[in-house]
C-alpha cells in the first residue's frame, strides 16, 4: 500500500479536503505540518521545478493555467456521444478556439529560446505542456494537425521527447488512452 505524507502549514487551509479525505477513506497517512515562521526556509528548499524567482514561478503560473484551460475547452467534443457533434467541436477547437492559447504558448517558448518555458532548465510548465502536447499528438485523444501552424510548440514537444530522462521514461510508461 502506498505511503502518503501531506505537507502543509499547521492549519487547515488548502490542505483540510485532501486530509479529511484521507479519513473518510480509513487511509493512513503522514501529517506533516510545519510553522508559518518555518515557511520562508522550507520555500527556499524547494525541488527548483517551479521557478528560481517570484517571476518564473508567476510564470511557471500562467503556462499550466494555460493548458488547463485549453483542456476545459476540450472538454466538450470528449463528452460528445453523437459523432457528427463531436466532429463539429474538433474542428472548431482546431480552427477557432485553441488558437489563442497554442499562439500565446507558442511564442512564449520562442520569447524563451525555443528549449523551455520558463527560465533554462526543465521547469513544471514545460512538463505540463509537454503532457498536453504528447495527448495531442500521441494517444487516441489526438486531434490530426492540430499543431500544424505552431512549429515552436512542435520543435519544443519533439526536444522534450528527445530528453534521455523523458525518453526512458516513455518508453517505459504503460500504454494508455491519454
Amino acid at each position: 500500500m502506498p505511503n502518503y505524507k501531506l505537507v502543509y502549514f499547521n492549519a487547515r487551509g488548502r490542505a483540510e479536503p485532501a486530509r479529511i479525505l484521507f479519513y473518510l477513506k480509513g487511509q493512513d497517512f503522514v501529517d506533516d505540518r510545519f510553522s508559518y515562521e518555518d515557511w520562508p526556509k522550507l520555500k527556499e528548499n524547494k525541488k527548483g521545478y517551479f521557478g528560481r524567482t517570484e517571476m518564473e514561478e508567476a510564470k511557471n503560473d500562467v503556462i499550466i493555467e494555460t493548458v488547463t484551460d485549453i483542456e476545459l475547452k476540450m472538454m466538450p467534443h470528449y463528452l460528445a456521444t453523437d459523432d457528427a457533434k463531436r466532429a463539429e467541436l474538433i474542428q472548431a477547437f482546431k480552427d477557432t478556439t485553441s488558437k489563442p492559447f497554442y499562439h500565446y504558448l507558442s511564442d512564449e517558448v520562442k520569447a524563451n529560446g525555443g528549449k523551455y518555458f520558463v527560465g533554462n532548465e526543465i521547469s513544471l510548465a514545460d512538463i505540463v505542456v509537454f503532457n498536453h502536447l504528447d495527448i495531442m499528438t500521441d494517444s487516441t485523444y489526438k486531434i490530426e494537425g492540430v499543431l500544424d501552424q505552431y512549429p515552436n510548440l512542435v520543435a519544443f514537444y519533439e526536444a522534450f521527447r528527445e530528453d534521455p530522462r523523458i525518453k526512458s521514461y516513455i518508453e517505459k510508461r504503460p500504454t494508455t488512452p491519454a
